[in-house]
């Protein structure tokens, strides 16, 4: 059995395919082609997808970068524990979205910015106007983090006028 997490073009509520059918999650159900699984059948299978998924997202150590994105306890997201307990669906639906971005490790980046930003916040300010806050605070970071990128490769290929 093949699990892969990916989005499902016109099935929002689809979080991948199971041996080529839409794998749709419930809760900690997985269900495909007319079938339920049971997580000893679908397991082993689920858990190397989280794997793949969470490698293109944060490189090979996605364990730690996972759990503080999707804000569960590092254990939740170890491939035995995925195995045994499965994901809750909503988790499933952030990795299989992020999963099929154009650019996965550019969007695992971004990921860590946004739950580091979320993480200092205080919670003090109502949630709209938090999280507009934040938006701000996330685009104008991001511009500053391409113009230093941006600046560090021209001076390195620019020689120095003193």
């Amino acid at each position: 059995m093949r699990v892969a997490l990916h989005p499902v073009p016109d099935v929002p509520n689809a979080v991948g395919t199971v041996d080529g059918d839409i794998l749709i999650a419930v809760g900690r159900g997985l269900h495909a082609g007319g079938r339920s699984f049971l997580p000893e059948d679908i397991g082993d299978a689920l858990a190397e997808a989280v794997e793949v998924a969470g490698s293109a997202l944060f490189g090979s150590d996605y364990l730690a970068p996972l759990a503080r994105v999707l804000g569960l306890n590092r254990r939740s997201v170890v491939a035995d524990r995925v195995a045994r307990n499965g994901l809750p669906d909503w988790a499933l639906h952030v990795l299989g979205y992020a999963a099929g971005h154009p650019t996965p490790r550019a969007l695992g980046y971004l990921l860590m910015a946004a739950a580091e930003l979320l993480d200092a916040e205080a919670r003090d300010a109502p949630a709209a106007t938090r999280r507009a806050e934040l938006g701000t605070l996330a685009r104008q970071g991001l511009e500053d983090a391409l113009a230093l990128v941006e600046r560090a490769r021209t001076m390195k290929l620019l020689p120095r006028s003193e």
